[in-house]
């Protein structure tokens, strides 16, 4: 399931990524629904919550991938989900996911805060995997 990246031999894998993706999918929408309902929160919280989300999917991504790429596996978690928010912006606003109503300015600052987060879990868990395999 995993495939080799070009240069440095770092593995992405796929069916960890997707794993992630789900995760933080879930949790944004679970969360979304627990915390604002049916309108739409502060989007203070509603950022914290998406990073948060982006965070434990890119984490578990890294955990189950290889230790090369979990790095690379939390990047995949946050591109499949902004591919999915924006899926369903185009589709109309789904709670509390898809990003409609946002000018441009917030569209580069959601996409930011979920490739950071993202990108941050995937990064730790391989730095926990690495500090306890030495």
């Amino acid at each position: 399931m995993a495939r080799s990246q070009a240069g440095g031999g770092r593995r992405v894998d796929w069916f960890a990524a997707g794993l992630g993706l789900v995760l933080a999918v879930v949790i944004q929408l679970v969360g979304g629904t627990l915390l604002f309902g049916s309108h739409r929160g502060q989007l203070v919280s509603q950022g914290l919550l998406t990073f948060g989300a982006l965070l434990a999917g890119g984490f578990l991504a890294g955990m189950i991938g290889p230790v090369g790429g979990s790095t690379w596996n939390g990047v995949i978690v946050a591109v499949g989900f902004i591919v999915v928010a924006e899926l369903a912006g185009a589709i109309g606003p789904v709670g509390p996911l898809g990003s409609a109503g946002l000018d441009t300015l917030g569209l580069v600052i959601d996409d930011v805060l979920v490739l950071s987060g993202g990108t941050i879990g995937g990064l730790s868990a391989g730095l926990v995997r690495r500090g306890s395999a030495g």
